[in-house]
């Protein structure tokens, strides 16, 4: 019960950080000791265990039961249900902070969350050894990748389920890749605020809720092994493009920032200031526990 209770708070540490664009669930994960055990349940939903739960589900004989089984053990799935209900009850109350926050302090809010992107990007840098030319080019080609998206996707997206499908599917990405988060995935795609009402509105929203959740499972399953493969056919250039990417696509929200509205003046660009500063702050400590970790 101990552990459990454990787990479960690690996961509402997680998910506090899936909701804020900058801070990777996947890296608080790792500082609190569960990434490996994640990653390798999440591996557990295999295509051997679709097929066996077929064979069971047709011919329910000792064999099939067997297989299944030990299919079963390899989920982990104590351990992922309850990471998962603190991921979901966090992830429900931060919905409903950040959203008053963006609808009464847009703009401070925006720079918080560029300051925890800019701090995440030199994360991803610091996992980067090899700085030769060649690498670098695939981080200019991500750098241009990510400023392209800023003139592809207009400022106000009107989702549909299809792109929530997408947004799922890519957002989960995030638990996999070192300095990206979910969130800054989906205020790239425009479905940030929409996805935030969507939690903290789930009857209402369900159907969107529901196609998100499947698109996740989905980029868990493909994701994780696309990733893994990357890494391992060359790590360098893999990080450089998220790099580049996640650098220009900071334009997306620093074109919505003075796209808002907001009536500059000396007393509000301070106060920008110091969110902008606040952000980096928090995810430099972050790191910084990381690399001691």
């Amino acid at each position: 019960m101990k552990q459990n209770i454990i787990i479960f708070l690690k996961g509402m540490l997680m998910g506090i950080c899936d909701v804020i664009p900058g801070v990777s669930g996947g890296t608080i994960a790792f500082i609190t000791g569960i990434y490996d055990r994640l990653i390798n349940a999440v591996k557990g939903f295999s295509p051997e265990l679709a097929v066996d739960f077929f064979k069971y589900i047709m011919k329910r004989s000792q064999e099939n039961y067997s297989k299944l089984k030990e299919d079963i053990k390899k989920l982990d799935l104590i351990f992922l249900t309850t990471l998962v209900l603190g991921i979901g009850i966090a992830i429900f109350i931060g919905s409903g902070i950040i959203t008053f926050l963006l609808e009464n302090h847009f703009v401070y809010t925006i720079a918080f969350f560029i300051g925890l992107i800019i701090a995440s990007s030199k994360v991803i840098y610091n996992n980067i050894k090899n700085h030769k030319l060649k690498n670098i080019s695939f981080g200019i080609l991500g750098l241009l990748i990510g400023l392209s998206l800023a003139v592809i996707i207009p400022v106000n997206v009107t989702p549909n389920l299809i792109y929530i499908l997408i947004a799922g599917f890519l957002a989960i990405s995030a638990m996999f890749l070192p300095g990206i988060s979910g969130a800054f995935i989906l205020l790239i795609l425009g479905v940030y605020e929409f996805m935030l009402n969507v939690i903290h509105n789930i009857v209402d929203n369900i159907a969107f809720f529901i196609v998100f959740l499947i698109g996740a499972a989905l980029g868990a399953f493909i994701i994780s092994r696309v990733i893994s493969f990357l890494f391992k056919k060359d790590r360098c250039k893999t990080l450089y493009i998220l790099l580049g990417l996640v650098v220009g696509s900071l334009s997306i929200p620093v074109k919505r920032m003075f796209q808002s509205g907001n009536v500059w003046s000396i007393p509000s660009i301070i106060i920008t200031i110091v969110f902008f500063l606040l952000g980096f702050f928090i995810v430099s400590t972050v790191s910084k526990i990381e690399n001691k970790k």
